[in-house]
């Protein structure tokens, strides 16, 4: 008897070893209700400060599309990178072009694929990640935008065998030489979320992922990074579009952190093939926290528009929102007659969403010469001076916005 009752006590020690820390961390989980959001036209001037506007010089060498450049911030640079093009360095006060970050081609510090215009700047150690398009099992090189060079490479984790199969799409740095990748669902089936690994290529963990969807568009092939961030030293990660949780990311863990409660405005994983089916549905595609706040953007169109695929989405179909951490209340820019999607300043007759936060808590964002030309008679005097040389095809006007909390 007495040995049973040990027995017991072990057993329920174990049992306790194991259901608390999941407890733990249930607790931590932050709840972002979209279902009772306030809806209302977001004036940005709640949420940020110190307000920098700076037009990025039309250079004969860098020229933008406008539409799928993202952009990052430094404390002396404003990057700008266009998808299957070119990534470019701007002075941050003036917009000055200062010079092309490395370049494509065959030398010692060129590329040979792409630059990542998605997650694809490592903040910490001003890394642009480049993918090497001519060797399809090869590496990702490290380009260092001070020196201009390729610095270092990762080698690509791949699978053993097609049991095995993922395909690790760009790296994230975790920590000092160990990485993770978001590996797209490519066939509907694939069983690998993300993997963790080193710069050798070696993996030390997989997590699975547990979701189908039906695969309708033969030639669908999805290829994104993912969504990533930095949170108190922590890496924070989300799915593109199609789910409602965000997770903290560790070498050994897998764990929920944020999860959107979107009621009928869930999208379908099932059917992300199916534009129809998720028409009106809200696809998280950013997300971004600091001490006071999340932030995040979103598709949502009830209109006839493909919103679900990410190459062909209408910029007007981007709406913003932000969850208030202090008196735990979101607030999406949806109003009744679907007007201004994302923030506002006031004296400027045009929206804008965050493209990119940086450590410092320092949004970046961007505007169109050619709205604002359309506008440019409701625009507020003090801004008067983007217009003195402006052109509707020129580069963006950046916004540089500092949070206030």
């Amino acid at each position: 008897m007495r040995n049973f009752i040990l027995f017991m006590k072990m057993l329920l020690c174990l049992v306790l070893l194991f259901i608390i820390p999941s407890i733990l961390k249930a607790q931590n989980i932050t709840y972002i209700d979209l279902v009772q959001a306030k809806s209302e036209k977001i004036n940005s001037e709640k949420i940020f400060k110190d307000f920098e506007l700076v037009p990025l010089e039309t250079h004969e060498d860098a020229l933008l599309n406008i539409k799928t450049a993202t952009y990052y911030l430094t404390d002396k640079y404003i990057i700008a990178v266009s998808f299957l093009k070119g990534a470019y360095i701007f002075d941050r006060k003036t917009g000055k072009f200062i010079r092309e970050v490395s370049s494509f081609g065959q030398g010692p510090n060129e590329y040979t694929g792409w630059i990542y215009n998605r997650y694809g700047f490592d903040e910490r150690y001003n890394i642009l990640y480049a993918s090497d398009g001519a060797n399809m099992g090869g590496v990702w090189k490290c380009i260092n935008i001070e020196t201009n060079k390729i610095e270092s490479t990762i080698k690509k984790p791949l699978p053993k065998d097609e049991s095995d199969f993922f395909s690790a799409y760009a790296p994230w740095r975790i920590k000092d030489n160990t990485y993770v990748s978001f590996c797209n669902n490519r066939t509907g089936k694939d069983r690998i979320k993300l993997v963790v690994f080193n710069k050798d290529g070696k993996v030390f963990n997989k997590f699975m992922n547990h979701l189908e969807y039906k695969k309708e568009i033969s030639y669908s092939n999805p290829s994104n990074n993912g969504i990533f961030y930095y949170y108190k030293e922590l890496t924070y990660f989300k799915e593109w579009n199609y789910n409602d949780t965000v997770f903290c990311v560790t070498e050994n863990d897998l764990s929920p952190h944020i999860i959107f409660k979107l009621g009928n405005k869930q999208a379908s994983y099932y059917h992300q093939d199916n534009a129809d089916y998720n028409r009106g549905k809200y696809l998280i595609n950013f997300v971004y926290e600091s001490d006071g706040f999340v932030f995040f953007n979103f598709l949502y169109n009830p209109k006839n528009k493909d919103v679900a695929n990410p190459n062909t989405y209408q910029e007007e179909s981007v709406y913003v929102g932000y969850y208030d951490k202090t008196n735990k209340q979101a607030y999406i820019s949806i109003t009744s007659d679907y007007e201004n999607p994302g923030y506002t300043i006031n004296g400027i007759p045009d929206s804008f969403y965050p493209i990119s936060i940086n450590s410092n808590n320092e949004m970046i964002a961007k505007i169109h010469p050619e709205k604002l030309m359309r506008y440019k008679n409701k625009i507020d005097p003090k801004y008067k001076y983007l217009f003195e040389k402006m052109q509707e095809d020129d580069n963006p006007i950046i916004i540089i916005a500092k949070l206030k909390k």
